[in-house]
Parts: C-alpha cells; structure tokens; sequence
C-alpha cells in the first residue's frame, strides 16, 4: 500500500485562541474547524521561539534553537549537523515541496525540494505579470496601511496565489525538473504568509468583523510597565481597527485552506493524506491591548500556538478530539515520521506526539512543561504555571498562574504566597536550558545514539558512547 501523503498547512503569527473551534466567538474558521472535528486539535502547543526563522527551524529540523544556533532571521546555511524534514522524507522515496513563505537560511531546504515556490521571489513576479504589482500591500510605496481594505482582490490575494501553486505541487504539474514519479508519496509545506502584518484583508473578507464589534480581551493596569507604555501609544479606535483586520486575514487564510483540502477531496487523495495544521508563533491581536508580538516569550499569545492533526478515515480514531498534552514544535518532525510509518532520525530533538493523535484515550501522556526561548529570554510552561526569565535589561522575571489567570495579567513574581512555585520553575527552566543543548560528538564521522526523555531533556542514564562529563 503507499504511504501516506503527508500535508504540513503552516502560517506566520496566528493567536492560538483565534480558531472558532478553540471557543471564539466571533472569528469564522470554518474549514480549520472541519480539521479539528475530523482530527485533533491540541490546545497546549508552544513554538520553541518567538519569531519565524528559528521558530520555522526548528519545526522543520526538530533541534531546539540553542542546538541549531539560530536567533534572528534569516542567516546563513545551518553548519551543524543537522537534517531537514524534506531531505529525510525525500531519502525514503516522497516527493517534496515548500511553497510560500520560506524565511529559512537560503538553500537550507531548497535543495531538498523538487517543487520550490518561494512567494517572497515569485508573488510579486506574478503580480507584475498581471498588471497589479504597484498595488502589493507588502511593498514600502504603499506606506503603512495596517487595518486597511486590500488594494488587491481576493483572487489576487497572496493566500490564493499560494493555493494555486500548492494545487499544482499536488497534481504533480509544472517543469520537468519540479515533478516526481506520479505514483510516489508527497510531502509538501504550505507556509501562508499572514495573518502576519500589514493586516490588510481584500473583500470579502475585509468586511466580516467591524472595528466597533470587536469584543477585546481584559486588560488590567497591574500589567508591567513595559506593556502599560506600549498600550498607551496605542488608541483603542486604532487597535479595534487592527484587530478587525487581523480576524479577516485570519479568515482569508483559512479559505484557502479549503481550497487546498477540496482539491485533495476532488482527486479522491484525501483519505491517504495526513495533515497538520500550525504556525510559527502568535500574536497579541487585542490581548494586553496590543497587536503584533513586540514583547515575544512574555505571553502566551505569542509563545503558544495552533495545532491541529487530522488522520486519514480509518486511521483517525476519536475524531473530534481536543488533547490539552504539552507538545512543542522540536515534536513535528519525529511526529510526521511515526504518522507515515518513519523511524525519526538520531538528530532529532523532539519527541512524537503521534499517541496522542485521534486517540479516543491518548496513549502519549505530554510532556510536563513547554521551553520557549530566545537571545534574551527564556520561558518554561507547565499545565499550571509560565515563567519567563528575562537575562537582558532591568525587567523582573514573570511568573504567571494559568488556571487563576489565564490571560496572564498578575506577575505574581514578587508575590510570597508564589515564592514556592517560582523556585520550582525556575529551577525547571534551569534544567530545560541545560540539558536542551544537543552535544556534537561523533565517531568516525557517525551520530552518536543521544538518548532523551519525554521533555527533550538529555537522558544521562541511557547515553551510548558519552556521559554527563564529556
């Protein structure tokens, strides 16, 4: 029997909560929701960093940002020892593509892939081929225009353009050299570039939300100085305006998406597909009164993230599920693998989720608590508790409870009755940053076997070739 075709939907800076099947009330996610009630969507999933190329390297080599190096965006050709998702598939006979927004080191996956739509190189191409490129809300002449209508239509739209190419990757069409054998599995990564900013949906979708019905998170003047400053540079009018515009790309992505899924429902291969949906990081959309991520690890808008995994029929299990399980981004690349039958490679990271997936009782029990980290800080989260360790600055650490405070608005860092629950995290995100550090030690040119437990933590019990004191 083939293997399964595996579909990896991803998009830049969605807030987890902004799904109607995660309980919004006003955002219309139909076809995500379609996913969710015929996978599982998992409500505890973190990025491993803030911001899009580490966060995407780290989704798509499975190695936390402290092993892979990177911090900032874009970057060299990663010199480590370290593979792809696509390189491994494509080594076990799938054909391959990524299409959309890269944002990874250049040449990195490319070379890795047969069929390569880079939208940052080819959209704007495609819309000087048709009269439109002066009207691209990407480009610098058209100034700011966050919270405005497109000037382009849908049809025109970034996300259709995007559809249309992953169309093509799954009907196995283009140049010679972009196809594969017809009768050969696929993998392909469909990176959407929004709802990132500039938030500017084209119609309809520009019109579902109006700035005057939006209904804002809390906010609350006890929230630290740093986000009381920020919030007051930023009127409520223009924030609502913001956040509209927000909930239409939202929408606008989400559209697409099920024009991707109808073509695989058309060619009678959605029942040998396996899709993913998820995103690099989040994005405050009204919560704390901000938009954006200025901020990063601080919140759970910005460091949790969608993720939802629909199996083909058959396979799925308790479709419908909702699975509150810790899982991080480092546990896609080992999860696809054992979703497609794959042992994962040695250099991995992660973990697979893949127990916990259409399971009517998961038989993955998650991890005990998510690490999030970037240059300047970093963030442990459990069921019950976030703390962030902010190492740059004069800010004070941040300690959050999440079952008392879910929209993390009290730092209960300096509280006594905490004093116990800030210790115990804290020395948890010590143990997260020092044994997340993937050590390079070879033997003629191999892998060691690193052996890690259920938090990606260094196993020194079950090491081969290598200790605690190497």
């Amino acid at each position: 029997m083939k293997q399964p075709n595996l579909l990896f939907l991803f998009s830049d800076q969605h807030n987890a909560r902004c799904l109607s099947c995660a309980g919004h009330q006003q955002l219309q996610t139909p076809h995500l929701d379609r996913l969710a009630a015929e996978g599982t969507r998992f409500t505890n999933a973190y990025a491993n960093n803030p911001i899009c190329t580490p966060s995407r390297i780290s989704f798509l080599s499975g190695l936390y940002p402290s092993t892979h190096g990177y911090y900032g965006l874009y970057g060299s050709e990663p010199k480590a020892p370290m593979t792809s998702l696509f390189r491994y598939f494509k080594e076990r006979g799938y054909r391959t593509g990524a299409l959309g927004k890269l944002h990874t080191p250049r040449y990195w996956i490319e070379r890795d892939c047969q069929f390569v739509y880079d939208e940052f190189i080819e959209y704007p191409k495609y819309l000087e081929g048709t009269g439109l490129y002066e009207r691209n809300d990407n480009r610098a002449f058209n100034g700011n225009r966050d919270g405005e209508i497109s000037l382009l239509p849908y049809e025109h739209s970034c996300e259709v353009a995007l559809a249309k190419q992953a169309v093509r990757f799954i009907r196995n069409e283009g140049e010679r050299l972009d196809r594969g054998r017809n009768d050969a599995p696929w993998l392909a990564w469909v990176s959407f570039s929004r709802p990132h900013q500039p938030y500017t949906p084209s119609e309809p979708f520009a019109g579902l939300y109006l700035p005057e019905s939006i209904v804002l998170p809390p906010i609350s003047e006890a929230e630290k100085e740093e986000v009381r400053r920020k919030r007051g540079d930023l009127p409520e009018a223009k924030l609502r305006r913001l956040v509209s515009a927000y909930y239409g790309l939202v929408s606008q992505v989400d559209h697409a998406i099920g024009a991707i899924v109808g073509e695989l429902e058309r060619r009678g291969e959605l029942e040998n597909t396996i899709i993913l949906y998820s995103s690099d990081h989040g994005d405050y959309a009204g919560e704390h009164g901000l938009i954006e991520k200025t901020g990063g690890i601080s919140y759970q808008a910005i460091s949790r993230i969608p993720l939802i995994v629909r199996l083909p029929s058959g396979k799925a299990g308790h479709a419908g599920a909702v699975n509150d399980a810790i899982v991080e981004a480092v546990d896609v690349f080992p999860t696809l693998c054992e979703l497609a039958g794959l042992e994962a490679p040695n250099t991995v990271q992660g973990v697979s989720f893949a127990g916990a997936v259409g399971a009517g009782e998961a038989s993955w029990e998650g991890r005990s608590c998510a690490f999030t980290e970037n240059a300047f800080r970093k963030a442990i989260a459990t069921k019950s508790w976030r703390y962030v360790a902010n190492l740059h600055g004069e800010q004070p650490d941040e300690l959050y409870n999440l079952i008392d405070d879910p929209w993390e608005l009290r730092n209960r860092i300096d509280d006594p009755a905490c004093a116990d629950a800030a210790r115990d995290m804290q020395r948890l995100l010590l143990d997260r940053i020092v044994r997340a550090r993937k050590p390079v030690t070879t033997v003629n040119g191999g892998w060691h076997k690193h052996a890690y437990d259920r938090d990606g933590r260094m196993d020194f019990t079950h090491l081969a070739g290598t200790n605690a004191y190497w």
